[in-house]
Formats: C-alpha cells, sequence, structure tokens
C-alpha cells in the first residue's frame, strides 16, 4: 500500500507540475520579458539581456531564504496561472461547442440560422456533411458534430442519447471506453492550449509579438479541438451501434443478435427516462 501510495503521489506531482507549473513558467517568463523590453524595445534582444542581468545582479545580494522564498513564490504564482488557464479551457470548450453565454446567443442564433439555409439548400450531399452530418443546431463545426451524433441515433433509433449514454457506456469494454476517453482528454488537452493561447494573446497589449504567438497557439489548439471532436463522434455513434443491441438484450428488451429498432430504442430511453 505505501507503494501504491507513493507512486501515486509521484505521478501526480509530475502531472501537476507538466500541466499546471512548467506552462505558467513559461507564461510568467513571457510576462518579464515584455514587462521588461514593452513595445518600445520589442526586438531589442541586447536590452532585455542587460536588464535580465541587472536583475540578477541584484538577486545575488539578497540573502539565501529571499531567494528561497521567491522562488517558491514563483512556483506558487505558475500553478495559480496554469489553474487560471484551465479554468479558460472550460470556456474555450463552450465556444467551440457553441454553448455560447446569455450576451452572445442572439448572435449564435443568427449563425445557426445561416448554418440551416446553407445546409438545407446544398445539393451536394459531400459539401453538405461537410457543414454537418445533420442539420445543424449549433453556431459552430464542433457542435454541430456532436449534436448531429445526437440527432442521427434519435432518428434511426429513436434512442435519445442523453438519458441512454450512462447504461451503454457501463456495458463497453474497457478498451472501447479507453479510445473514447483517450479522444476526449485529447479535447481537453486542445482546449487548454487554447487558454494559454488566449493568454498569450492578451500579453500583446504589453509586447505585440505575443499577439502571433498566441495566434499561433490558438489556430494550432483549434485544428486539434476539431480532429478530436470528430474522432469522438464518430466512436460515440458507433458505439451506439455496435453495444446498443448488447444493451437492449441486458435491459430485456431483445435478443442482442439483431440491430436496434426505433421500438426498442424507445424503450431503452423510457427505461433510462424512469417515465419522467
Amino acid at each position: 500500500m505505501q507503494e501504491f501510495l507513493g507512486e501515486l503521489g509521484r505521478r501526480l506531482a509530475e502531472k501537476w507540475f507538466s500541466l499546471l507549473v512548467l506552462p505558467g513558467l513559461l507564461f510568467l517568463a513571457s510576462v518579464a520579458a515584455a514587462v521588461v523590453v514593452g513595445q518600445e524595445h520589442w526586438n531589442d534582444w541586447s536590452y532585455l539581456i542587460q536588464r535580465s542581468s541587472n536583475y540578477a545582479a541584484d538577486l545575488d545580494k539578497q540573502p539565501a531564504v529571499t531567494l528561497i522564498l521567491a522562488a517558491v513564490g514563483v512556483l506558487l504564482a505558475s500553478a495559480v496561472v496554469g489553474l487560471a488557464a484551465g479554468a479558460l479551457a472550460g470556456w474555450v470548450q463552450r465556444l467551440w461547442l457553441g454553448n455560447w453565454p446569455r450576451p452572445f446567443r442572439p448572435l449564435a442564433a443568427r449563425l445557426t440560422e445561416r448554418l440551416q439555409k446553407r445546409w438545407m439548400n446544398c445539393e451536394d450531399h459531400i459539401a453538405r456533411n461537410r457543414i454537418s452530418l445533420a442539420k445543424p443546431d449549433r453556431p459552430t463545426w464542433m457542435g454541430n458534430s456532436i449534436g448531429a451524433v445526437r440527432t442521427r441515433v434519435e432518428i434511426a433509433y429513436d434512442l435519445h442519447l442523453a438519458e441512454t449514454w450512462p447504461h451503454l457506456w457501463l456495458i463497453m469494454p474497457e478498451a472501447s471506453r479507453n479510445e473514447v476517453e483517450q479522444v476526449r482528454s485529447e479535447f481537453n488537452d486542445a482546449a487548454r492550449l487554447g487558454a494559454w493561447g488566449l493568454l498569450y494573446f492578451a500579453l500583446g497589449a504589453i509586447w505585440w509579438p505575443s499577439f502571433l504567438i498566441g495566434l499561433a497557439t490558438s489556430l494550432t489548439s483549434w485544428r486539434r479541438g476539431r480532429t478530436a471532436i470528430d474522432g469522438f463522434s464518430k466512436l460515440t455513434e458507433a458505439a451506439v451501434d455496435i453495444y446498443g443491441p448488447h444493451l437492449a438484450s441486458i435491459l430485456g428488451f431483445g435478443s442482442g443478435d439483431v440491430p436496434l429498432d426505433p421500438k426498442i430504442g424507445m424503450l431503452i430511453t423510457l427505461l433510462a427516462r424512469k417515465n419522467t
């Protein structure tokens, strides 16, 4: 047990350092450099080196206790910045998935309506599927990718995914659950990267090259987010197709040897809802 707890503590410490402290240290270093050079000396590396050398010389004159406390303070500040980025990542996910806050809902409604018109007027099925695999109900591609799974499953099986997914998850093999969790983790990581991109973008108010860093980081995170959501949507729909009949069999609604049909799907949904 002691070995297990020791290993668990080590892994948690490594994850804490890699997710919070290390990116936070890099950001704080960028903030310090931006404050030193500002907009006026944005590309003057000799000026940055000279000022940094002066600060280092001043630190050498400080007592060891002061330096230790300063180092601890920097680590804590890095962790705080990392936690802030993690919280901001939740808002990045909401932005990507089209779940926008109330002040932006009128804009979201207009964008969704425009996507719906494009989708319905598109005669080329391949081009229409690039917009969404089902009628759009969100203003973003990622949101519609998730929404399309819900719509397609409901149309095909009369199965409401939000209520029945926990039941399906419990009977899925561990390997399949790991695949879903992997792409979901990749989406979380992409959103966290997007949060750092926003922070660097904001830092551009002090040092304008940070705008470029933030922009490049945000675009990279967005591409990774799209890839992760595409994989997550496909795996979720495949899980319903493959394990849905087995769920019906366990619940006593079918043999498990034939695909789901709307009648069985509705029975599963009613059970999951407890007739509420």
